[in-house]
């Protein structure tokens, strides 16, 4: 069989998925050709890309309104030059690892008559609040689940109107969201986080991109409860709804300016191992709002880290729960997150379970459901 998988951006978290999947997909004996269909220049260390679709420029100052027009039209056209693609390549499995939402009213269409199979990763399944108003974001969402045969989601799955399934036409399976290798660490953030241990601190951190489901405010007030604890913001907003300054402001207020250190920036692979490996705790206390899967376990996994996770209704804390990774606690609770921190156990009580985690968890047995749901799926047919 061949396969191709869609991904239309060029760097993140879906994008390193992409690859992981390309390279396991391309190992399998039943797999005779593996794309990676990724942006203009996109995918150059990966063998299976194929760089077919328009690239994922950013815009900034006052070209930031074209920045949307050209967000919208290549939202269009990328799904479009993916279908003509796997038509001439006769693949016979599109996957998409992103999905363009925006503009499903529109190319979905094209897609009603296809003599190829059509999977979807839900990496964030919850899709209600892609647009401002919840019913375009469940009808487009609707529209690009019309045409799709397999559904893989990671975890949970959220019970919403676009993954009823009433003809039971969709075939959904539970995948893991697969181990990221580590990077070697990167000694200038080494040296960063060594000087703020010198000043006799531990270090707690929360990493990736700022966003208020992170919780900053409640882990800056706990910073204030324990006195020999400080707090590293590590990452890049992602939405001007973020604003760093506030987060600054807010530590200050608390009286706890010189203990809650920021390092705002995209951090590539080097710098964070270097944050998880040298973190005393990592922080992945996230709202109650927050259900995405998140693949920041996956990437934890090769340190083995002390860890505090949020029991949210979210893939991340389901696994994290499941395999014994971290202390649990309560969402939204100051009280709950100052205890767990000063109470974690001096000797990590759950650094051995990440082994069966991580067997669980790796690219092979990933791709290995989804070749099954496959089978599945043309067998039946």
């Amino acid at each position: 069989m061949k396969v191709a998988i869609y991904s239309n951006s060029s760097f993140g978290g879906c994008y390193e998925y992409a690859k992981q999947i390309a390279e396991t997909y391309s190992k399998q004996s039943e797999v005779e050709r593996c794309y990676a269909l990724f942006p203009k220049d996109g995918g150059k260390e990966c063998p299976q890309a194929k760089d077919i679709l328009m690239k994922d420029l950013s815009f900034k100052g006052i070209k930031k309104i074209f920045g949307k027009f050209y967000f919208l039209y290549r939202s269009l056209v990328n799904p479009l030059r993916a279908y003509k693609f796997v038509k001439k390549n006769k693949v016979d499995l599109l996957i998409f690892n992103d999905f363009d939402q925006v503009t499903s009213f529109f190319w979905t269409s094209r897609y009603k008559k296809r003599n190829f199979k059509t999977a979807i990763i839900l990496h964030d399944p919850d899709r209600s609040a892609y647009f401002s108003k919840l019913s375009w974001s469940e009808k487009s969402m609707q529209k690009i689940m019309d045409i799709v045969d397999l559904a893989f989601y990671h975890e949970t799955l959220p019970d919403l109107c676009y993954y009823k399934n009433s003809d039971n036409r969709i075939i959904f399976s539970k995948i893991p969201h697969g181990i990221y290798p580590a990077a070697p660490v990167d000694s200038a953030t080494e040296d960063y986080i060594s000087k703020i241990k010198e000043k006799g601190l531990k270090v707690v951190s929360i990493t990736g991109n700022i966003r208020a489901e992170k919780n900053y405010k409640l882990a800056i007030q706990a910073v204030a409860k324990i006195p020999d604890i400080a707090l590293l913001i590590a990452g890049t907003t992602v939405t001007s709804a973020e604003d760093v300054d506030d987060y600054k402001k807010f530590a200050e207020s608390c009286g706890v300016e010189d203990r809650v250190f920021f390092l705002v920036k995209y951090l590539n692979g080097n710098e964070i191992s270097s944050i998880f490996k040298n973190s005393d705790i990592v922080l992945l206390y996230y709202s109650q709002t927050f259900k995405s899967q998140s693949g920041i376990l996956n990437s934890l996994s090769p340190f083995r880290p002390k860890l505090i996770v949020s029991k949210t209704e979210s893939g991340m804390a389901y696994s994290a729960s499941k395999y014994k990774l971290a202390v649990m606690v309560e969402p939204d609770n100051l009280d709950a997150l100052v205890d767990a921190i000063k109470n974690y156990p001096t000797n990590n009580p759950y650094v051995d379970n990440w082994t069966a985690f991580s067997e669980y968890s790796s690219w092979n047995n990933n791709v290995r459901i989804q070749l099954s749901a496959y089978n599945t799926l043309v067998n039946n047919i």
